[in-house]
């Protein structure tokens, strides 16, 4: 597979993979009001940064489910590697609404917010 195949791989399986992360850290922790946000390098086919909101105020929960979160991803040849100097842009996980089954890549209005 060229690095041309693996990177158009990339931009359409990780709004596709972050949205599965998110909703298995929801059923996982339904007292938490978890969300996911990510960055990615230009050119790149992994993942610069992975954020979890909704729960910044438990430290040792939120490690707990950042590794998770990370060995999750890559199991699924996701890695997160921030490269300093380099450009970034934000990648929103694919979300179900209401339990349906059309994907959406909309912004959230709190997270558009913070």
């Amino acid at each position: 597979m060229s690095i041309d195949q693996k990177l158009a791989r990339a931009r359409t399986q990780r709004p596709r993979v972050l949205g599965e992360l998110e909703a298995l850290l929801r059923a996982g922790n339904p007292d938490l009001n978890l969300f996911v946000s990510a960055r990615a390098h230009y050119g790149e086919p992994g993942l610069a940064h992975l954020h979890l909101y909704g729960i910044e105020d438990d430290h040792e929960r939120r490690s707990r489910l950042m590794k998770f979160a990370t060995a999750w991803l890559l199991e699924r040849g996701i890695s997160i590697e921030l490269q300093e100097g380099r450009d970034v842009y934000d990648i929103r996980p694919w979300r179900e609404p209401h339990g349906g089954t059309a994907q959406d890549m909309g912004s959230l209005d709190e997270l558009d917010e913070i």
